[in-house]
């Protein structure tokens, strides 16, 4: 099966197409990068990390950081499921100004075969 790819880029008259892995990574992008109740027609969707001045990040409670990530991705990326979340300290610049990414680990169905996904998410 295919999905939408993000950005969206109209090529042709089609918008480009991706597999399920990528799908989900994309997805899991905005949630991470959505500060809740930005998005008037869901309110919820999003993360709590952006509750969080960037200085609270490094001092905040990270099990309660990482329910809330996982929480979010509960709610809203139903195709992924026994998911772990992590905090990790990746080294600072421009790229990564804040040392923070969020790594996701989890199970999918991709036609009938359970797959693994894990991915790094910078924050900042």
């Amino acid at each position: 099966m295919e999905y939408l790819s993000l950005p969206f880029l109209l090529r042709k008259g089609f918008l480009d197409k991706t597999d399920l892995y990528d799908s989900i990574t994309n997805s899991i992008g905005l949630i991470l990068s959505t500060r809740k109740g930005s998005l008037p027609f869901d309110p919820e969707y999003g993360c709590d990390l952006w509750d969080k001045e960037f200085s609270d990040l490094f001092m905040a409670n990270r099990s309660e950081l990482q329910g809330a990530v996982r929480n979010a991705i509960d709610i809203y990326e139903a195709r992924l499921f026994n998911v772990s979340v992590s905090l990790m300290n990746i080294a600072s610049g421009p790229d990564h100004p804040l040392g923070i990414a969020v790594k996701i680990i989890g199970n999918f169905k991709d036609e009938n075969d359970e797959r693994r996904f894990e991915e790094i998410f910078s924050i900042g």
